[in-house]
């Protein structure tokens, strides 16, 4: 067995000559919003058991980090979604009012004016685009930073009083929609209160 020769007081010196760049590398990730500098500047805070010293903004990174992880499991899902449960959505000539009130939020967030979006059928040949323009694309594209606050705040009005529960109860291909609509507005509301 290796024994190290570092006594503790050198290892804390050491730990605390590399706070500055762990620091910067916390700040430039918070930023940025970038999931890969969060989270190396956490898992090198941690290993340095410098998470006290960098206080709040050790704190802020892993806040921010798990709420883009969990946008990004959304997105995921709705990648994945198969076709017949798109085509469920799609094929519904008078769906519930938290589907239409959920992927009205969701087609909202993507620049979609609200006088189009107020016939389902409209949404239905948004939701039949392809390529660049396709629903999953579009979602996988959005980065918070480009919805406008007429977007944000339109989008919340018309979701507000929703539930995923109850709109995966509706159908499950719009709950995921509503799950993403939910969590960019709420990211919308963190950065333009500057809590990154």
């Amino acid at each position: 067995a290796v024994v190290s020769t570092q006594s503790t007081g050198e290892k804390r010196q050491a730990a605390m000559a590399r706070l500055g760049e762990i620091q910067i590398i916390l700040k430039r990730g918070i930023e940025d919003r970038n999931i890969e500098l969060l989270k190396s500047g956490i898992s090198q805070a941690e290993a340095n058991y410098l998470q006290d010293d960098l206080s709040p903004d050790y704190e802020r990174a892993k806040v921010l980090l798990e709420r883009l992880l969990k946008i990004e499991k959304v997105k995921k899902n709705i990648m994945e979604l198969k076709r017949p449960l798109i085509a469920e959505l799609k094929s519904m000539a008078s769906p519930p009012i938290p589907v239409v009130k959920a992927m009205t939020g969701a087609f909202l967030l993507m620049g979609e004016r609200a006088s189009y979006l107020r016939e389902w059928n409209n949404i239905v040949i948004l939701l039949n685009k392809t390529g660049s323009l396709s629903v999953k694309r579009r979602v996988q594209d959005l980065q918070v930073e480009s919805v406008t606050e007429e977007q944000a705040k339109a989008a919340e009005d018309t979701m507000l009083g929703l539930t995923s529960d109850e709109v995966y109860e509706a159908n499950q291909a719009a709950s995921l929609f509503y799950d993403w609509a939910d969590m960019i507005c709420y990211e919308y509301k963190q950065l333009k209160e500057g809590f990154k």
